[in-house]
């Protein structure tokens, strides 16, 4: 009996930070608020456990500012018909989503809008 407390005393420590390194939405992001980004991607990365993309954003000065696009797992995207290469470096993409708290460039995806036209959508319409 006490090795089997041992074993999953062991094993349960060995695998906390799995189970608490996983983050919430709230600590990152608003959802009071919002906002619109125009600009081109920089990065990909198309893999669990969220897509993300880094975009290039002109600001009214004309310097660049780079923001992380944060996306939900690659499975809830693919069941919406987002594909590894439908966002490629390069191109030009409008955004819409939550931002990061502070000021920070963060942005949880709502919706992405291709240079074409096509609308992909990451959280449920409303």
């Amino acid at each position: 009996m006490l090795k089997l407390f041992n074993l999953v005393f062991i094993s349960s420590y060995l695998f906390s930070g799995v189970a608490v390194g996983h983050h919430s939405f709230t600590s990152e992001f608003t959802a009071e608020k919002v906002i619109t980004l125009h600009g081109d991607i920089q990065q990909v990365w198309f893999r669990n456990p969220h897509v993300r993309y880094l975009l290039s954003v002109k600001t009214s000065e004309e310097e660049s500012v780079t923001w992380d696009l944060r996306g939900s797992p690659v499975v809830w995207l693919a069941r919406k018909g987002w594909t590894k290469d439908i966002i490629s470096l390069g191109d030009k993409v409008i955004v819409e989503g939550y931002p990061g708290h502070d000021g920070r460039k963060m942005l949880s995806i709502i919706k992405v809008t291709l240079s074409d036209g096509t609308v992909l959508i990451d959280r449920a319409p409303e």
